[in-house]
């Protein structure tokens, strides 16, 4: 199964004059938690019910190590941590947590995960869209 691409034309933020065809991702859709959760009941003990409830659970959890600045490491999956950006200041004192533009969650695969998505294929569609 190949993961379909779409051609897109994006302008140069720095020169809107200047625009370039690129690939991206074409959605086929979403999965829910429930579908996940049916999935991992297929290949294990658990039942559908508890399978739902550690997912739910682990939603619930993970902000609370988040926000006291931990990372969150599921081994074979991946790991979530906090990123912050913010604005610059002349002088060490002049830092202070109004300075904070922005938080994320920032997730990085683990090996395993990696590994398992080296053999994905594409499909391009060989028409080019209108720009």
């Amino acid at each position: 199964m190949a993961l379909w691409l779409r051609k897109v034309l994006r302008k140069n933020p720095q020169d809107m004059t200047q625009a370039k065809w690129y690939l991206t991702q074409e959605k086929s859709g979403s999965v829910g938690m429930q579908a996940i959760a049916k999935e991992i009941e297929g290949r294990s003990a658990l039942s559908l019910g508890d399978v739902r409830s550690v997912l739910s659970n682990l939603a619930e959890v993970l902000p609370t190590f988040l926000k006291l600045g931990q990372s969150v490491n599921l081994e074979g999956f991946g790991s979530f941590r906090i990123s912050v950006s913010s604005e610059g200041a002349a002088t060490p004192e002049e830092l202070t947590a109004r300075r904070v533009k922005g938080v994320k969650l920032a997730f990085l695969p683990g090996a395993g995960l990696k590994r398992s998505l080296e053999d994905i294929s594409f499909e391009v569609p060989s028409e080019t869209p209108p720009a």
